[in-house]
């Protein structure tokens, strides 16, 4: 787990229903419909509510994924944006991840496999905020990735939300939901939105000092975490 707690707490119905509409579109305030997935057999696996049907800007070889978080149960709603570029040269992705459009880290990864990016905030001890690229493949000088955006809140449901996938390169952006063809897209040119980790100094009306750690997921988690459901 991201979050460490003291003893696992069977998450019941009423609970989930208050974290199904956690995301929204930052543009048009309109909140993105959760679904339940199945925890499968362990009455003590945290459940995971998906949500999908954001999309990324493109600029060159950069792209912004960005989302509304809105978490009425600890009073916190915030625009959470994920920035990332490809840089062919060293096959490595250059990402930022910005909270009301302070950067709260950023870091250069590699294009391979990239291990997820998280940060608790110390001011919202029971949160944790996860950035997940995954299904990278990288086909001559061209980026091929998608991106989650995870949240976690103690005693609470995994939220993920699957941003569409983009292709960013030679050939030019292209865009797609994750498990269509990119082949049906039309490479458009987009404007884009917007593992050292330093304290992150935020104002006091909004955080206080926050501490961006890296993840702590078992091998498990981190597998199952990227999974898409239809």
């Amino acid at each position: 787990m991201i979050v460490s707690i003291g003893h696992a707490t069977k998450i019941n119905e009423i609970d989930t229903i208050e974290y199904m509409s956690s995301y929204y579109d930052p543009t048009t305030g309109l909140e993105l419909k959760g679904e339940l997935q199945d925890s499968g057999r362990n009455p003590l696996q945290s459940p995971k509510i998906i949500f999908r049907g954001l999309p990324c800007f493109c600029d060159n070889l950069t792209c912004g994924c960005c989302a509304g978080v809105n978490l009425t149960a600890v009073n916190f709603n915030r625009r959470a944006c994920t920035k990332f570029t490809y840089d062919p040269d060293e096959f490595a992705v250059n990402m930022a991840f910005s909270m009301n459009e302070k950067e709260v880290f950023s870091s250069s990864l590699s294009a391979k496999n990239p291990p997820p990016v998280c940060i608790p905030f110390v001011y919202f001890p029971a949160i944790t905020f996860c950035a997940r690229l995954f299904d990278i493949h990288t086909p001559g000088r061209n980026l091929h990735a998608c991106l989650d955006l995870e949240t976690r809140v103690v005693n609470a449901p995994i939220l993920i939300l699957h941003f569409n996938c983009v292709k960013v390169g030679a050939d030019g952006i292209s865009l797609a939901k994750p498990g269509e063809n990119f082949s049906n897209f039309v490479p458009t040119p987009n404007v884009s939105e917007p593992e050292i980790y330093d304290e992150v100094n935020f104002e006091q009306s909004d955080f206080e000092d926050s501490i961006v750690g890296g993840t702590t997921l078992s091998p498990e988690e981190e597998a199952s975490i990227g999974q898409l459901k239809y």
